[in-house]
């Protein structure tokens, strides 16, 4: 019986190649990303948090520096895939011939795109993983207070909204005529999702458009997820529109992906 995609030791043999690559050169592609939400935390946290006396949140007023916090872990969790489904995974297709040095042996396009998708996914909960220790080490500092009970559940959350972010962004990368045009999807779509999203300010606004985009943003419910598993200790409410609003989007972009993507790198009609 054939495997989903997802599944298949092809797509795994993409991921484990792709990690290969990348940690040859850690310290160049794992520092320098884990330590922005850091500088971030420190910019807006101690920054804009001390013109800022608390923030509303679901009827109780939060430090700034406990309300972003969790925004981002969000913030790492959407960028870090979605950038690599961009940049990354478009030099590997178009300059380096990875891809087509993929595609000479048993690994089929969608294995490609599928083990893509999954690394972006392990490397976005990785980065996650990385902000939440980060943020840790300054509650055991005294300088910010979060509850851990519930924390373990954030890498695999990661993940799967990371595996989503990715297969929107290969999207993009099926389409774009050339990296310069990486520009429209990176800062037309990428910072205005992260952005409009509750990671750095809560979205109150009672307008019913500005409602219905919010509350169809997997970012919004991924930082209001981390916010109530790093604050109150339970996913809350937010989870189901976690995982409906990624599993929508991974449902939409994988299959939309591969087909572009078979027009592109294959020349299928």
């Amino acid at each position: 019986m054939r495997l989903p995609a997802a599944l298949d030791w092809r797509s795994w043999a993409v991921v484990r190649r792709n990690a290969r690559v990348y940690f040859r050169t850690w310290h160049i592609g794992l520092l320098p990303p884990a330590l922005e939400p850091v500088v971030f935390l420190l910019a807006f946290g101690f920054g804009l948090g001390g013109y800022v006396a608390g923030v509303p949140w679901r009827g109780e007023q939060l430090p700034y520096i406990v309300y972003i916090a969790p925004g981002l872990v969000a913030y790492t969790t959407f960028t870090t895939p979605y950038f690599q489904g961009l940049y990354a995974a478009y030099v590997r297709m178009h300059y380096q011939k990875t891809w087509d040095g993929l595609l000479t042996t048993q690994v089929e396009l969608e294995h490609v795109l599928w083990g893509e998708i999954l690394w972006a996914g392990l490397l976005g909960a990785l980065f996650a993983t990385i902000v939440t220790v980060v943020l840790l080490v300054c509650h055991c500092f005294g300088i910010l207070t979060l509850t851990w009970t519930a924390a373990a559940l954030i890498p695999p959350l990661a993940f799967l909204a990371g595996c989503a972010f990715a297969s929107l962004a290969l999207v993009f990368t099926a389409i774009v005529p050339s990296i310069d045009h990486m520009n429209l999807p990176a800062f037309l779509v990428g910072i205005p999702v992260a952005v409009i999203s509750d990671t750095y300010f809560p979205m109150t606004s009672e307008h019913p458009v500005i409602i219905a985009i919010v509350a169809c943003n997997p970012v919004h419910h991924v930082a209001e997820t981390f916010r109530s598993l790093l604050v109150l200790g339970h996913p809350g409410a937010n989870l189901v529109g976690l995982l409906a609003t990624t599993g929508a989007l991974l449902g939409v972009c994988a299959p939309l992906a591969l087909h572009l993507l078979r027009r592109r790198v294959l020349g299928e009609r």
